[in-house]
């Protein structure tokens, strides 16, 4: 299913939730109409907290089917609800960096990060979520996750990603990757669409090209 949409007035509907194809993660203090489009689209299980006191959840928690990976500043009672709700490998990376979102891009194949990352942390990301993490770029930008939008059946990246970027992303997540915008030309994907391999909520500015393109990419068509 494909729905076009805000949520809280917001077209970065990539803010508000993470989607795999296992669960949904999302704040409790979303709206009652955000809620019901997350479960109508995606009908499967909720987790529903919010991290490090956040309800922009989806710009600080990276996640595929096998795990969540939070940031340190996540507060000990969300992190045992999430432990509790999601059934999954749940861990934080002891890193500055908190954004996970934004920096970890990854589907049940793989994972690329920021550069930054230490071993240890890269160690971490690989136990949680259980799949093979490199460090990268995409337009050369060290806001991988944010700059790529990918589930297990495809992914766009950033209009100006190149070509060696392309290649690394394909064989890393293992799926077909083209470049596109959403939300009326932003390069940011991730912060505009939300998606898995059986749903794709895109943000309300999205054109009528930009999601005829992301839905073909992330076959739905």
């Amino acid at each position: 299913m494909i729905a076009r949409t805000d949520f809280e007035g917001d077209p970065n509907v990539g803010a508000f939730a993470v989607v795999t194809d296992r669960f949904v993660l999302t704040s409790p203090n979303m709206s009652e109409k955000s809620l019901d489009t997350l479960e109508r689209v995606f009908n499967i299980p909720f987790v529903q907290s919010t991290v490090a006191t956040m309800d922009a959840v989806g710009l600080v928690t990276a996640a595929n089917s096998n795990g969540i990976v939070l940031p340190y500043t996540i507060e000990d009672e969300e992190l045992e609800t999430i432990k509790r709700e999601s059934e999954v490998r749940v861990d934080w990376i002891d890193s500055k960096m908190t954004a996970m979102g934004n920096i970890i891009l990854v589907n049940d194949n793989g994972a690329i990060c920021h550069p930054d990352f230490d071993s240890i942390a890269i160690r971490k990301i690989e136990d949680t979520l259980d799949v093979e993490t490199i460090k990268g770029t995409v337009a050369r930008l060290v806001t991988v996750g944010a700059s790529t939008i990918a589930t297990n059946r495809g992914a766009i990246a950033h209009p100006l990603a190149a070509d060696e970027e392309i290649e690394v992303i394909a064989d890393v997540l293992k799926v077909h990757v083209e470049v596109g915008t959403v939300n009326r030309g932003s390069p940011y994907t991730s912060l505009g669409v939300l998606a898995n391999s059986d749903g794709m909520i895109a943000g309300s500015e999205t054109t009528g090209v930009e999601l005829a393109h992301i839905s073909q990419v992330l076959g739905f068509v």
